[in-house]
């Protein structure tokens, strides 16, 4: 059964309003003299923006994805110049533990010749 909506107030029922509970002559005169009209669902047309706008967002995600991709290049450049700097660590702490390996023997005789000084 199809829907009927008040075009103007007919009755009880005020404009915009869907028409129910009047009998089917009632509604053809109310629909011959204009107070009211079968109710039709909006359609949906794809309009012009709605292409416009899926191309600006395609755009953005290319961009995007770009970026991505750039800052994912420059993640992996830093991780490897870490592991660069952590091995360089490494060998200058090994170095210095072995220079300070060494001079504890110079450091006693420099002590005792600063103790005798005095």
């Amino acid at each position: 059964m199809p829907k009927y909506i008040a075009l103007q107030s007919v009755g009880q029922f005020l404009p915009g309003e869907e028409i129910k509970g009047l009998d089917d002559e009632r509604i053809q005169a109310l629909l011959a003299s204009g107070a009211i009209e079968e109710y039709k669902a909006p359609e949906q047309t794809p309009s012009d923006e709605s292409t416009s706008d899926l191309k600006k967002l395609l755009g953005e995600v290319a961009d995007l994805k770009a970026s991505n991709t750039q800052l994912t290049e420059e993640k992996d450049k830093a991780l490897g110049e870490v592991a660069d700097l952590k091995a360089k660590v490494t060998k200058l702490e090994a170095d210095l533990a072995a220079a300070v390996g060494k001079t504890p023997k110079a450091d006693k005789t420099a002590d005792k010749g600063a103790t005798d000084t005095k």
